[in-house]
């Protein structure tokens, strides 16, 4: 019994995989320069695209798979209410951009990336 427990114990946790491999995806990742931010509403968490008054929605229940990350971990941990993150981004589209209406993404990875304490 004791060698049953053990050999569980072992098993590596399932990992997520990432955005880019996620299955609702309709076009190609791309890389914006932007501020994540946390935001009252639906998606909350959202990239304004620097140089532009367009906004990326990051989709974090609409496009929710089991087994895929809409936002990698290390993101997760850094953003709150209080703190906005500058940086580039790579990101994968669940939607299509149209006019007046904010595109839904998920995001592969950050560089750059700059906390900000927002006031």
């Amino acid at each position: 019994m004791a060698t049953s427990w053990l050999a569980q114990s072992q098993v590596p946790a399932e990992i997520d995989k990432s955005c880019k491999e996620h299955p609702l995806l309709v076009g190609k990742c791309f890389t914006v320069h932007g501020r994540l931010t946390v935001y009252n509403g639906a998606p909350a968490l959202r990239i304004w695209r620097v140089g532009t008054r367009r906004m990326l929605g990051i989709s974090e229940q609409r496009f929710s798979v089991p087994g895929y990350r809409n936002v990698p971990e290390d993101m997760q941990k850094q953003i709150n209410q209080d703190t906005a993150l500058w940086g580039d981004y790579v990101v994968c589209p669940f939607t299509r951009p149209r006019s007046g209406e904010m595109q839904l993404v998920c995001i592969e990875k950050g560089k750059n990336l700059i906390a900000h304490k927002l006031e």
